[in-house]
C-alpha cells in the first residue's frame, strides 16, 4: 500500500506545529519575564522602603491637623506609634481605629508621602458634653491587652456622646476658659480588676494611682441616653450612677428617681417635662425626689408627709 497523503500536505502540516511551538515559546518567556520583572520591583521596593531614607523614624515626620481644642500630645500619645517604622509596614487603619476609639474623633483620614517619608494625620473633633470626677485616677484603654494604654492620672475627666473618655487637661482651652460641659456624672468610670492590674504593663508598683477603665455596658446605656437628652427640653444637671439599680438625675424639679436603665428612659424624660409646671402647685423645697420609674404613674415624696404622693 503506498502513502496517500500528498507530500506537499505533510509539509504544511510540520510547518503548521513547528509554528505552534515557537508560539508557546515565545509565550512561556513573555510570561517568565513579566514574573520575574514583577518580582524583582517588589523586592526593590521592599527593600527600598525598609531604607532609612524611607523610614518615619521620628515624631516630627507626622503631621497632625483638624483638632482645634484636644491638645496635640494626647492624640500623638493615642497613635501609639513606635519608631522608626516602615512606611510599608505602616497601618493607617490602626491609626485610624485608635483615635476613633479612644479620643473624641469623629472622622480620620491618614495619608503617607514617600517622598520625603511623611505621615499627614487629619481629624475631626467631637465636643464633650459630660464630665465625671475620678481623683487620681489613670485610664487603662483596652484594659488586660498587651497593647493597653493608659491615660492620666487626672482628677476630672470629659466625656462624648460616645461615651469617651479624656482628661480634662487635654482640652487646656476649655480648662482655661472654664467653659467645661454643666453635666456631671458621677460613677461612670470603675475600678480596674486586680488580674487586669497585674498584666497591664504601665502600672507601676508602690504608684498611689487608681487604676480604671470604661464599663462598656454603662458606655452603651450612655449612647442611649444621651439620644434622649439631646432631644429632650428637659435640662439635667446630674446623673448618679452609683447603683446601676438606682439612677438619679439632678433637675430643675429636683432629684429624680429613675430605677435601672430601660427602654423606658425617653418616656420618663417625656413624663419629667409634663410635670413642668409642678412647682406652681408644689413648694420645690418640699420635694425631697419625684420617682418615675413607672412614667405613668410618678410619685412625689414630699418631706411633709410620711408616704409616697401620688
Amino acid at each position: 500500500m503506498t502513502d496517500s497523503t500528498p507530500e506537499p500536505q505533510i509539509v504544511n502540516i510540520r510547518d503548521r506545529q513547528q509554528q505552534l511551538i515557537r508560539q508557546r515559546k515565545q509565550r512561556f518567556r513573555r510570561r517568565a519575564w513579566r514574573t520575574f520583572f514583577t518580582l524583582g520591583l517588589a523586592v526593590g521596593l521592599g527593600w527600598a522602603v525598609c531604607q532609612p531614607e524611607w523610614q518615619i523614624r521620628q515624631s516630627n515626620q507626622v503631621t497632625l491637623t483638624g483638632n482645634k481644642q484636644i491638645d496635640s500630645q494626647t492624640l500623638e500619645h493615642l497613635m501609639a506609634l513606635k519608631f522608626p517604622t516602615s512606611l510599608i509596614r505602616f497601618r493607617p487603619q490602626t491609626l485610624i481605629s485608635q483615635l476613633k476609639n479612644n479620643a473624641h474623633i469623629s472622622h480620620v483620614i491618614v495619608t503617607r508621602k514617600l517622598f520625603p517619608p511623611r505621615v499627614n494625620v487629619v481629624v475631626q473633633e467631637l465636643p464633650p458634653v459630660a464630665m465625671t470626677e475620678c481623683k487620681g485616677c489613670t485610664l487603662v484603654l483596652r484594659s488586660g491587652q498587651a497593647d493597653s494604654l493608659t491615660l492620666g492620672p487626672a482628677n476630672v475627666w470629659l466625656i462624648d456622646q460616645r461615651g469617651v473618655v479624656l482628661p480634662a487637661d487635654s482640652y487646656p482651652q476649655l480648662e482655661k476658659a472654664h467653659q467645661l460641659p454643666k453635666l456631671t456624672i458621677d460613677a461612670y468610670l470603675q475600678p480596674v480588676s486586680a488580674g487586669d492590674a497585674a498584666q497591664n504593663p504601665s502600672n507601676v508598683a508602690g504608684s498611689a494611682t487608681q487604676l480604671v477603665s470604661i464599663d462598656h455596658q454603662k458606655q452603651r446605656q450612655w449612647q442611649q441616653m444621651y439620644a434622649s437628652m439631646e432631644t429632650s427640653p428637659v435640662q439635667i444637671k446630674h446623673l448618679n450612677w452609683q447603683d446601676p439599680n438606682k439612677l438619679m438625675l439632678q433637675t430643675k424639679l429636683g432629684q429624680i428617681h429613675l430605677g435601672p436603665f430601660s427602654d423606658n428612659f425617653n418616656r420618663q424624660l417625656q413624663a419629667l417635662d409634663e410635670m413642668r409646671t409642678l412647682p406652681k402647685s408644689v413648694d420645690p423645697k418640699q420635694i425631697v425626689y419625684i420617682d418615675v420609674e413607672n412614667p405613668e404613674n410618678p410619685v412625689l415624696e414630699l418631706r411633709s408627709q410620711s408616704q409616697p404622693s401620688p
